[in-house]
């Protein structure tokens, strides 16, 4: 049985539908997006902004936290997502490659239905890629970097040219906003220059997905080297919500 729609109201985002992609050239072979649904709008208008450039992707690795810490250490799950727009359905063969790889320690069963950051950004690319499948991947907080770096080599040897890697990311969390605002100005200049050690031993307090960024460095270089990073969007929770001691932060942005 798929997982249910718990993720996205489903008024809310069918609103989002008529959002315009930003402006942007070239071709991406992965992006940064947030998970946290308050910022709907954006995880919208990437999409819409992916459909623009690149139509051919059919194939999404989504490189999520594992929040709720139900795997071990890397996990991935077989089952499919209910969205608003329809069933979006994993790619079952990049599953069987992964575990027979050895990087993964794989689960048939339900451990991640309230996982939202695969799910949260699964009704998104159903709408604006209706033929594409996922490959979710869950990495829990104390993955070793050889773990890692071996799944970033292991999603590079799979991977072909209709395939996009993003990391599900929500940024600085639980500050004031002054302060959220600061900390992402300083991984946005992590970013711009390709500051890698700093982004894979990142905490809460600039990302989340710290380990996803260490899986997607060593994934680029396998394809053709890190390429350029472009900022699209950046936003505070407080932009849409007030909780001013108690925010989250989001930036959102393509590799090519």
């Amino acid at each position: 049985m798929p997982i249910a729609n718990t993720f996205v109201d489903a008024e809310k985002f069918a609103h989002t539908a008529g959002l315009r992609a930003w402006p942007y050239q070239g071709r991406p072979l992965a992006g940064v997006v947030n998970h946290h649904v308050v910022a709907m709008d954006l995880m919208a208008k990437f999409f819409k902004t992916l459909k623009n450039v690149r139509p051919d992707i059919e194939t999404f690795v989504i490189l999520s936290p594992d929040h709720l810490a139900r795997g071990k250490d890397v996990s991935t799950s077989r089952l499919s997502y209910n969205t608003p727009t329809g069933e979006s359905t994993v790619d079952g063969r990049w599953s069987k490659d992964l575990y027979e790889y050895g990087a993964y320690d794989g689960t048939e069963g339900r451990m991640f239905e309230n996982e939202h950051g695969v799910g949260a950004l699964a009704p998104f690319i159903k709408r604006e890629f209706p033929e594409a499948k996922i490959v979710p991947v869950f990495l829990g907080k104390n993955v070793s970097r050889q773990r890692l770096e071996s799944l970033g080599r292991a999603l590079a040897s799979f991977a072909d040219e209709k395939t996009f890697v993003v990391v599900s990311s929500d940024m600085s969390h639980y500050l004031r906003r002054e302060d959220a605002a600061a900390r992402d100005r300083e991984t946005t200049q992590w970013l711009a220059r390709g500051d890698w050690p700093l982004l894979e031993s990142a905490t809460d307090k600039n990302t989340d997905s710290a380990s996803a960024f260490a899986v997607l460095r060593e994934y680029l270089n396998l394809q053709k080297g890190v390429g350029r990073f472009e900022l699209l969007g950046h936003a505070i929770s407080t932009d849409y919500i007030r909780d001013p001691l108690n925010t989250t932060s989001y930036i959102v942005g393509l590799w090519d």
